[in-house]
C-alpha cells in the first residue's frame, strides 16, 4: 500500500476520474464538518472530531465512503439504494458517474457526530 503524507497527496495520486469525485467529496465533507481534523488514517483520507467520523477511498469505478455501522441505520442504507448507490453495513459507494448525495451524507454525519459525542462511536 502506498503511503500518503496528506489528503492532497492521496487525491493527486488518483486517476483523473477519481480525482474529480474525491475533490467534490472532500469539499462536501469540509462544508459539513468544518471543525473536523482531516488526515490520512489507515492509508486513506479521514475526518476526526472527538473520534473517527468518516473516511473515503478511491477504487477503479467508485469512491467508497465509510461511516461505520453504528451511524448507518438500515433506513438510510435503503434510501441510498433507492437512489442508485451501492451500500454495505457501514459504507456506501459513489460511482464516478453519480453525484455526491450531499443531503443524505449530511444526515448520516449528524447521526455519527451525535454518536461520537455521546461516547458510543
Amino acid at each position: 500500500m502506498k503511503k500518503f503524507s496528506n489528503v492532497d497527496a492521496y487525491i493527486s495520486s488518483a486517476t483523473p476520474e477519481a480525482r474529480d469525485k474525491l475533490t467534490e467529496l472532500r469539499q462536501c465533507l469540509k462544508s459539513i464538518l468544518p471543525q473536523a481534523e482531516e488526515k490520512i488514517w489507515y492509508g486513506v483520507p479521514f475526518y476526526h472530531q472527538g473520534g473517527e467520523l468518516v473516511g473515503f477511498a478511491a477504487y477503479a469505478h467508485h469512491v467508497s465512503v465509510g461511516l461505520g455501522a453504528s451511524a448507518f441505520p438500515k433506513e438510510e442504507r435503503e434510501m441510498l439504494e433507492r437512489l442508485g448507490y451501492r451500500t454495505g453495513q457501514g459504507t456506501f459507494q459513489i460511482g464516478y458517474d453519480q453525484e455526491v448525495p450531499v443531503h443524505q451524507l449530511r444526515r448520516l454525519l449528524e447521526v455519527k457526530l451525535k454518536s461520537v459525542r455521546s461516547g458510543k462511536r
